[in-house]
């Protein structure tokens, strides 16, 4: 009688599939103990569209406790130049009466609305804001025979107006300036920057974005780990910051020691705050679209965060079953 002997063999898939998951986790442990890289590309080219400043941080590429999830981040920046301005100036001025006041203040504003003309800004881009007009009290003496009484009595009359001026060209600010300090308007209170279109910003970062966590998503089924399973947005943030509020002050001087001048009279003198623009830094993105500027920016930030479920029954041990028949062939037995 012929024997079959049959010899089962339980490949150690576990193992393997542990060892799998150790070099995995120990390559993302490593992807977080690593410094921060940057792959920096010409400010003129990138793999995108030719516009785009790129750095890659492993660290942006995270997973939740769950094993069978990862999640990737992608934040971008895009810079974006105003379509036009508005400068306004305050004006502040007393008078006798509200109505002198006011026909001071309008000695002032009203040739320089019109010489604004020369520089292609028109009457109908100038609007004068009125602030308030209250009165201005003083005290006079009520004199008494043992006594002197000190009373509240109206003096005159303060008005306050701004006016705000649009314009389309940075470079014009520097001229307006100077036409309001002929005109004795002195007090510029703010310059702010409008983008006429605000959404197309933020789409272009969104498919930029998108295009970006498809490159990684690519880059990791190159070192073994597909991303084909489902996957899901876990949070979208955007920002935007205007020019008007980026600008910091420093002091641009440095104090003597009183020891050398111990024994001479000290005068000390007024020192101005030096103020400049401040971007936000590029430090924290991944992509930076329109890198370089030359006049203040309006900057818009976005970022994704997506989660990727990833196939259990690719993931989880699985025992294979084989079989040695009487030739000494090995077989493959598919048990379900």
């Amino acid at each position: 009688m012929k024997t079959l002997i049959i010899i089962l063999f339980v490949l150690q898939a576990q193992m393997l599939f542990a060892q799998h998951s150790s070099n995995q986790m120990e390559f993302r442990k490593k992807a977080v103990r690593t410094p921060r890289y940057r792959e920096e590309v010409n400010p003129s080219y990138d793999r995108f569209s030719g516009d785009t400043q790129l750095k890659n941080i492993d660290e942006n590429n995270s997973n939740n406790a769950d094993a069978n999830t990862m999640t990737l981040k992608c934040s971008a920046m895009m810079n974006v130049k105003a379509d036009s301005y508005l400068a306004i100036f305050n004006l502040t001025q007393m008078g006798n009466t509200g109505k002198e006041a006011d026909e001071i203040i309008a000695k002032r504003t009203q040739p320089f609305i019109e010489s604004l003309k020369a520089l292609g800004i028109a009457a109908s881009d100038v609007y004068v804001d009125m602030i308030y007009l209250i009165p201005i009290y003083n005290y006079e003496v009520e004199k008494k025979l043992f006594s002197k009484t000190y009373n509240e009595v109206p003096k005159g009359f303060e008005m306050q107006k701004n006016l705000h001026i649009r314009f389309k060209e940075a470079n014009l600010i520097d001229d307006i300036v100077t036409l309001a300090a002929v005109n004795e308007i002195y007090d510029l209170v703010t310059v702010e920057y409008f983008v006429r279109n605000s959404q197309a910003p933020y789409d272009t970062l969104r498919n930029r974005a998108v295009k970006y966590l498809a490159g990684n998503a690519k880059r990791f089924e190159k070192l073994g780990l597909k991303l084909d399973g489902e996957f899901r947005i876990l949070s979208e943030k955007s920002e935007v910051s205007y020019p008007e509020g980026q600008y910091t002050d420093y002091d641009a001087f440095v104090s003597q020691s009183l020891e050398a001048a111990r024994d001479k009279t000290v005068t000390t003198i007024r020192k101005p705050k030096t103020v400049a623009y401040n971007k936000l830094s590029y430090e924290s993105f991944d992509i930076v679209i329109n890198p370089e500027f030359l006049e203040p920016v309006v900057q818009y930030t976005y970022e994704v965060r997506v989660s990727y479920t990833l196939d259990k029954e690719k993931l989880e041990p699985k025992n294979h079953y084989f079989i040695v028949d009487n030739n000494g062939a090995l077989k493959e037995l598919q048990i379900k």
